[in-house]
């Protein structure tokens, strides 16, 4: 049976995906959205904030932010950083505490497995967030999911100092898997990461039953129009008093 999701994968996550440039320029685009909407967030929950690439660029601008998430090896790194986080699930997690900005980002949501864990998800993104704060975020589109992803599936070889990576993808419908398998110092592990396609229609449907007001949807890290063949779409969305 495969590990859970950024158990073995942690340790190589950043030497394969570090790519600063992105995490600054989504950054840069989160600035853009606060700029626009004249927002000043005081404290920043970083949901599914994985080793915390991205809060740490949040954290080096002066920004008081927290990070959440389920791996505790990605978490493990990302305190490293200096960064303040906590071991949780995005469906259940209760911290206490309320936050002016709410942010999830690289399609954590698709990890969801059903419709109702996403509306858990808003439930408790609610509860965290102060009156009219923000909630930002992003989902693979489910033209990516079942269109696009399934004409680029692929099986890739990366070495990552003495770790070996196996990455392989595959689709089923509203569905797209990555089977990874990690190879360090003699050892065999392997995972599974499995993200679930959800129409736009269920995305805002969700967002309004958990008392979410949405201020835009765009696509393409721009404030461009969401189309049918968009691949990514960003939802900003406020929490109505």
């Amino acid at each position: 049976m495969p590990e859970r999701p950024y158990r073995y994968f942690a340790e190589v996550y950043d030497s394969l995906l570090d790519q600063q440039r992105f995490y600054d320029g989504y950054y840069r685009f989160i600035l853009k959205i606060l700029g626009k909407l004249k927002f000043s967030p005081k404290s920043v929950l970083d949901l599914a904030c994985g080793t915390g690439k991205l809060a740490e660029v949040f954290l080096r601008k002066g920004y008081t932010i927290e990070g959440l998430d389920l791996s505790k090896e990605m978490l493990r790194i990302a305190r490293k950083r200096g960064l303040k986080v906590h071991a949780g699930n995005m469906t259940e997690f209760n911290l206490r505490k309320k936050f002016d900005l709410a942010l999830c980002t690289f399609d954590a949501l698709n990890y969801l497995r059903s419709l109702s864990d996403v509306r858990k998800c808003f439930d408790r993104v609610s509860l965290h967030l102060n009156d009219k704060g923000l909630f930002i975020f992003d989902f693979n589109s489910d033209y990516k999911i079942n269109q696009h992803l399934p004409k680029v599936s692929m099986t890739m070889h990366y070495d990552v100092g003495s770790v070996e990576v196996l990455w392989s993808n595959y689709h089923k419908p509203d569905t797209w898997v990555a089977e990874i398998g990690v190879t360090s110092k003699g050892k065999k592990s392997y995972e599974k990461h499995i993200e679930k396609a959800y129409s736009m229609a269920e995305v805002r449907s969700s967002l309004k039953d958990a008392g979410f007001k949405i201020i835009g949807v765009y696509s393409d890290f721009e404030f461009n129009k969401v189309k049918k063949n968009s691949l990514k779409w960003f939802f900003v969305c406020r929490k109505q008093v």
